[in-house]
């Protein structure tokens, strides 16, 4: 199933945070493919994706999915949370 969509206005009342801005990136990435995104943001595993892939040779924060933990801040939290790590892929 593909997540490119016509582009379209969607509240996700999604808050991010982070201290590693590859982390926060990549979860930024996962989150517009649940709600729709261009096709070059929908193709592609997340961390191939040319900034995140760069930002990795560089140094600049973590180096695979495996590295990076998603919060939920709240019990009713738990499965958008679990969206978004499926989506990290």
């Amino acid at each position: 199933m593909s997540c490119y969509l016509d582009l379209k206005k969607v509240k996700p009342n999604v808050v991010l945070a982070a201290t590693d801005r590859v982390a926060l990136d990549a979860v930024g990435v996962a989150v517009l493919r649940m709600f729709g995104t261009t096709k070059e943001v929908s193709l592609g595993k997340v961390f191939e994706q040319e900034q995140i892939a760069r930002a990795v040779e560089l140094g600049i924060g973590v180096g695979a999915v495996s590295d990076i933990e998603v919060v939920a801040v709240d019990d009713n939290s738990n499965t958008l949370r679990d969206r978004v790590v499926e989506n990290l892929t």
